[in-house]
């Protein structure tokens, strides 16, 4: 089973590096405009054709830009358009995030060095390999994208890396996680991960956005840029911890809902609306499924409807069994906290599933 992780490194470059990779990243995204227009104009996304089309005139736009880096660029913008259909012309900015093959780029983990191709000619970048990425240094690289923090001035390196030798778990224990705004995740094993901390620290930020927007000073305005991310970082952090908690425990298959239409309707007015927005379930769900694959896990999704109106011991169906986080059964009368109550139903799905499917199937992707 492969397993691949995204590493990030801040580059240290030489004089003369920095503005090298600027003047780099403008020739891409000129090649990548270059792209797009024509593909656009001729509504395909099918690389060959582009490549026939565009590749000599953008080699003659930008004549410094390596090949390899050109054909990225192409390759990307072919990518923009299919993902839009063609129905409208992907744009990119001048300074934004390069792809780069193993052409253009050479990486060594194990003594921080980088050789990147630009305008200029290649690059010897360096950078610090911490104690924690030490454990990567078998991986294999694969690809890896070169990004610009305008705001700070700052190089990344993004290294995308694989490790093919993770054996599935051969025991079959599922674990159901339902997902939620007032509760981050609760497990059918009983276990409660709330969200009081991120509304309380949710609320802090909200509270010190509108102040420092309504002086509108530069002092204020400075205060603004500092805060900018904080809030997102913990959220992220926090979502890191409890999928650990959830990889790590005894449990070998983890069962969600397939949650991916649930902001396509919004009935229950403004404030409800701006909660489901800034819900992040769907980060929750993308560390879960990684931190399980490394340990040879799997992960499953299955049907979310009903989950909250079933019962877990009788399975009788009804939407008044739930009031609140309270759910009471009208037919046999089994009482539980509610989102419990879906955790085990989303369990038992689980189960189901694993039995139309191949028990060795590493991860099992939503339909």
């Amino acid at each position: 089973m492969n397993v691949i992780r995204t590493i990030t490194f801040k580059l240290l470059l030489p004089d003369g590096g920095s503005s090298a990779l600027l003047d780099t990243m403008r020739a891409y995204s000129t090649a990548f405009s270059a792209s797009a227009q024509w593909g656009f104009e001729n509504h395909t996304w099918n690389k060959v054709e582009n490549h026939k089309a565009t590749y000599k005139v953008v080699r003659e736009s930008v004549p410094d830009l390596p090949s390899s880096l050109v054909q990225c660029a192409r390759d990307c913008a072919c990518e923009a358009l299919k993902s839009a259909k063609c129905k409208t012309l992907p744009t990119r900015k001048p300074l934004t995030a390069m792809r780069y093959n193993q052409r253009v780029i050479t990486i060594n983990l194990i003594h921080g060095l980088a050789t990147i191709a630009s305008v200029k000619g290649r690059i010897k970048a360096t950078f610090q390999v911490s104690e924690y990425h030490r454990q990567y240094l078998s991986w294999t690289v694969t690809s890896s994208t070169l990004s610009y923090d305008k705001r700070k001035k700052v190089f990344y390196l993004h290294v995308s890396i694989e490790h093919p030798d993770v054996e599935p778990v051969q025991d079959i224990s599922v674990l159901g996680i339902d997902r939620g705004i007032v509760n981050v995740a609760v497990c059918s094993n009983n276990t409660f991960f709330n969200s009081n901390q991120i509304k309380r620290v949710r609320s802090k930020y909200a509270h010190l956005r509108q102040e420092l927007q309504s002086k509108g000073t530069r002092s204020a305005k400075r205060k603004l840029r500092r805060m900018a991310g904080r809030e997102r970082r913990f959220v992220t952090d926090t979502n890191h911890c409890i999928s650990k908690q959830i990889a790590t425990s005894r449990y070998t298959v983890f069962a969600l809902e397939d949650l991916s239409k649930i902001r396509v309707q919004k009935r229950k007015g403004a404030k409800f609306n701006q909660k489901l927005n800034t819900w992040s379930f769907y980060e929750l769900e993308r560390f879960l499924q990684y931190k399980a694959a490394a340990l040879g896990k799997q992960v499953v999704f299955v049907d979310a409807r009903y989950t909250s109106q079933k019962c877990s011991a009788c399975g009788h169906i009804y939407k008044g069994n739930r009031e609140g986080s309270s759910f009471r059964c009208r037919k046999c009368g089994f009482q539980l906290h509610a989102d419990l109550n879906a955790a085990r139903n989303i369990a038992q799905a689980g189960i189901s599933c694993l039995g139309r499917l191949s028990v060795n199937q590493p991860n099992v992707a939503r339909s």
